[in-house]
């Protein structure tokens, strides 16, 4: 799901902070100019050419060295995209690559201005402004070498299928684990090893995404939802749902601009 997408042009010299509690995805596709980006003890320098992805909670500081152009991205990805994003073999927070394959970079421009075409519209049309994102994304994450992906674990498929189907009961690391006969301990590393998430992290992930899906399509009351997704109180649900979509689940409803991925999760 996009939060938000643009084109932007920046000055020498202007600089950008974020702090750890950023809830979304962010990438950006530098057209032009040089931009540094530090974050923890690494340093990136991003030409023309090149872009960057960055997982949530993910600190950083920006500085404009020549004046760029640049193509961004506030994202939240579907579950599929997870492994994309954040491959076992290489789990950074911090994606930088740069687009030196001439045929490669066309292709990625290609996305980029379909994204910005579509972003705008409203459904259907919106579908093509998702699935430009997920194109220019995949084109990173392949020019960055992890071209194939790995399969993901039988026993992770049992684990996120049990997941799928008990989102309202009761679940722990514990319980996931005597499913597929393995220690909790075993689990939380295989999955983690996999998924490039914990499995707790993984259950509440897919709660808040069914819990939006019922804010936007139901009237049902928010303790009611809260209840449908396995949180014990309402109060517990808005702050996890805060914590993980930036507003309550009150102003998440009222919000006047539902995406179409929200709205049809059958396309996920």
């Amino acid at each position: 799901m996009i939060v938000s997408a643009g084109k932007s042009y920046q000055g020498t010299d202007l600089q950008i902070e974020r702090g750890p509690g950023f809830p979304h995805w962010t990438a950006a596709f530098f057209l032009s100019g040089l931009t540094e980006i530090v974050s923890g003890e690494q340093s990136y320098l991003h030409p023309g050419r090149s872009a960057m992805i960055l997982a949530p909670r993910t600190p950083y500081r920006l500085t404009v060295l020549k004046p760029r152009q640049e193509i961004w991205m506030i994202f939240d990805p579907r579950p599929r995209m997870l492994q994309s994003l954040l491959p076992p073999e290489d789990p950074a927070a911090v994606t930088s690559v740069a687009f030196d394959d001439s045929a490669i970079w066309s292709d990625v421009q290609t996305g980029l201005r379909d994204l910005l075409r579509w972003w705008d519209s409203m459904p259907p049309q919106l579908l093509l402004a998702e699935n430009a994102m997920e194109k220019v994304l995949l084109l990173a994450r392949w020019t960055h070498g992890l071209q194939k992906q790995p399969i993901l674990d039988e026993r992770i498929s049992r684990v996120t299928a049990h997941i799928e189907a008990q989102l309202h009961k009761e679940l722990s690391v514990e319980t996931l684990a005597r499913i597929i006969g393995l220690s909790p301990s075993r689990l939380a590393h295989v999955f983690r090893e996999r998924m490039g998430i914990s499995p707790m992290q993984f259950l509440e992930m897919r709660r808040i995404e069914k819990a939006k899906h019922l804010l936007l399509t139901t009237d049902l009351p928010i303790y009611q939802i809260g209840q449908l997704i396995g949180f014990p109180n309402a109060q517990h649900f808005s702050i996890r749902f805060r914590k993980m979509i930036g507003q309550s689940p009150t102003t998440f409803r009222l919000n006047p601009q539902r995406r179409y991925g929200e709205l049809h999760p059958e396309h996920e």
